[in-house]
């Protein structure tokens, strides 16, 4: 997808079935839409599956909750219904093993079957919904390419993202890479990244920055080089968590041009 090119964004990533963080998230939104209508949500996957109780146990300053993760697919879906156009959803490698990708195992040895176990029908329909047609990556005229991971450079243009198939296996080696490398892969060299917004650049719309989710730090937000950012929430204590606030018709090119408090802004202000 891309973007237009005025309004407003936010993006945020990795839930992992935490119900506050998702209503907070939702506030954000609801309170930005109100002021600007052409507010735009990119929620960069790994909705599903949260801690397991030994997990909770454990690191509760971090993990201290119960996981909703169907409750918070319903209400992305609820989301996308009420605002059209408005609420995009980038899958990510938890949620890609709910529709033909590999099973993860963090908190539970199949996530999938442990999730699944406990949903009902309609939750089940609910996780095809939102996971199915997901997207790989956005591109925005403001500069920023939007992924769960952070790919590398095999993309030679920004269309062959269409032809990638849910199931690696109905991939070609190419389209197959290009799953895996949106879906899971971690920070790249800056000139890796640099070469892979050079292609997106020249096919679609031009970006300096890649803002990913997939990893996670207890600061809130990190970034590799001057074109990786990643805002965290999951595995972020709760006043460290962040999300990023973008104005489509300005122009990011580098990590410098996100601001703490301004671009880069807690989920919980208080």
């Amino acid at each position: 997808m891309i973007l237009p090119s005025r309004g407003a964004l936010i993006v945020s990533t990795d839930l992992h079935g935490c119900w506050a963080d998702f209503m907070a998230l939702r506030e954000h939104f609801l309170a930005a839409s109100a002021t600007e209508p052409a507010t735009h949500w990119a929620i960069l996957g790994d909705t599903v599956h949260g801690p397991s109780d030994e997990a909770r146990g454990r690191r509760p300053e971090l993990y201290d909750y119960s996981d909703m993760s169907a409750e918070i697919v319903a209400g992305i879906l609820e989301l996308q219904r009420a605002y059209p156009g408005r609420v995009h959803y980038v899958l990510g490698n938890h949620d890609h093993g709910h529709v033909g990708g590999p099973r993860t195992a963090k908190f539970h040895t199949d996530e999938v079957a442990a999730l699944e176990g406990r949903c009902t029908p309609a939750q089940l329909a609910d996780l095809r919904a939102l996971f199915e047609p997901a997207l790989l990556a956005i591109a925005a005229p403001c500069g920023v390419l939007l992924s769960h991971g952070s790919p590398d450079d095999r993309l030679q243009q920004f269309d062959d993202l269409d032809g990638v198939r849910l199931s690696p296996r109905d991939n070609d080696p190419y389209r197959r890479h290009l799953l895996a490398t949106f879906l899971c892969s971690y920070g790249q060299r800056d000139e890796v990244t640099a070469r892979l917004l050079a292609r997106v650049s020249a096919s679609a719309v031009p970006v300096s920055l890649v803002i990913h989710g997939h990893d996670r730090d207890e600061e809130g937000f990190f970034s590799s080089g001057l074109r990786q950012a990643c805002p965290v929430i999951f595995g972020a204590p709760k006043s460290h968590k962040r999300y990023v606030f973008l104005n489509l018709s300005a122009r990011y090119d580098s990590v410098s041009d996100l601001r703490d408090g301004h671009e880069i802004r807690r989920l919980y202000p208080s």
